[in-house]
Order: C-alpha cells, then structure tokens, then sequence
C-alpha cells in the first residue's frame, strides 16, 4: 500500500478493490458518480465502500484496463520505481510491511500470496478473534 499511497491525483490516481490495484487516472471523468467519488479513494483501499454500491463484474466491464497488479503479489504487481511489472512477476506488499499490522485495531494476514486486511472482520470470525489476531502480520495460508 505503500506505493499505491504515492498516487493521489487527478493525474495520477490508484485504488485498490478487493487486492487488486487498480490505476484509474483515465477513467475518472467516465465516472458515472464523478470524479470526486473515486478522488476521495485516491492511494487507498477503497474496498468496503465500492462493494457495497457496485455489482462484482463493474470493474472488468467499464474499466478492463485499469488493473495493473495485485496486494500480496503474484499476477504483475509494482515494482521499486512505482510502475507496474510483468505478468509473472512478483510484486504487491513485501512481508516486512505485513509484519507492521498486527493489532486489533490494524490486522492484516496473507492466504495464499494474497494480503488480506481483516480488521473489520475481526469480531464476525466464527472462531473467535484470537484465531486470526495469532497469524497477524504472517503468511497462515498453511493454517487457513
């Protein structure tokens, strides 16, 4: 997220929707809720909020090209100058910043290459807290 971060304008804006980072600089003004409704997302997890307005196909239907990587790597990600790599690259967040989230108020863990921000589902796991709050900032994929 680090990266994604660094683009926060009209000219140069990013989100990220379900890991998935999206460049979406060219289709701000296509926007039917207008520009300022995906600006006030610029350089973050916009997630919550655009899952609860927008059906699950939106993106690959209206902006197909904004994808440029994914959280976690895997699939193309970012690399060190902030431009998108390759297909098979690896890319996304490295563990060290994983490593960083590892509260209740800021939980974050990775499945299978993918990093998941699981704050907000913390209190919902059927297993209690405690099940995720003991991988946060670690890869459980082998637990899950």
């Amino acid at each position: 997220m680090e990266e994604v971060a660094k683009h926060t304008s009209k000219s140069d804006c990013w989100v990220v929707v379900d890991g998935q980072v999206l460049d979406v600089t060219k289709f701000l003004g296509e926007h039917p809720g207008g520009e300022l409704a995906i600006l006030t997302f610029a350089g973050r997890d916009a997630t919550e909020e655009f899952n609860m307005i927008h059906p699950p196909d939106v993106i690959g239907k209206y902006a197909p090209d904004a994808r440029i990587g994914m959280i976690g790597g895997g699939g193309g990600g970012i690399d060190a100058s902030g431009a998108p790599s390759g297909g098979g690259a690896q890319g996304g967040i490295p563990m060290e910043e994983v490593a960083k989230h590892t509260s209740k108020s800021d939980c974050w863990v990775v499945v299978s290459g993918q990093v998941l921000d699981v704050t907000k589902f913390l209190g919902e796991h059927p297993g209690g807290e405690l099940a995720i709050l003991t991988f946060a900032g670690r890869d459980a994929t082998e637990e899950f």
